[in-house]
């Protein structure tokens, strides 16, 4: 049995519902390809003594993610699978791999940094290195 998407605006009959309804019965055909590139979200944060990356990636662990720092180029890559078989199954799941890389600022200690996941969110804390103050030289006016 194939769930049927409900469309509660009605509208007057017409060539254009026809089209409008094989433009969105095609739409779905996007869900049963497991090849699809999926783009989870992602945040920067900036704050005083570390850089934190976070990203929202549900359903996943930590063995289905990559974490690689090469150059100050933090790169970020994993896949999302579906675990079902059955092609009469209806979803609006996104699934597949990602990559994202972030350039990394001059100012990181790249030795330390460190990464966790809990309920499906990501979190990579990248200590930054602390701001070196100029000395001030208090000059005597003669």
């Amino acid at each position: 049995m194939k769930l049927i998407t409900w469309n509660p605006i009605t509208r007057p009959v017409s060539i254009f519902n026809d089209l409008d309804n094989l433009f969105n019965d095609f739409g779905d055909f996007r869900f049963l390809d497991q090849a699809s590139s999926w783009k989870p979200k992602f945040e920067v944060l900036n704050m005083d003594a570390t850089y934190c990356i976070r990203a929202e990636l549900p359903g996943m662990s930590k063995k289905d993610v990559n974490i690689e720092l090469e150059n100050d180029v933090l790169t970020l890559s994993g896949e999302r699978k579906l675990n079902c078989e059955d092609d009469s199954n209806y979803s609006e799941f996104s699934y597949g791999k990602f990559l994202r890389s972030f350039n990394l600022p001059d100012d990181i200690k790249g030795n330390n940094i460190k990464a966790s996941m809990k309920d499906g969110v990501l979190a990579i804390q990248i200590p930054r290195s602390e701001k070196v103050k100029p000395e001030v030289k208090k000059i005597a006016i003669k």
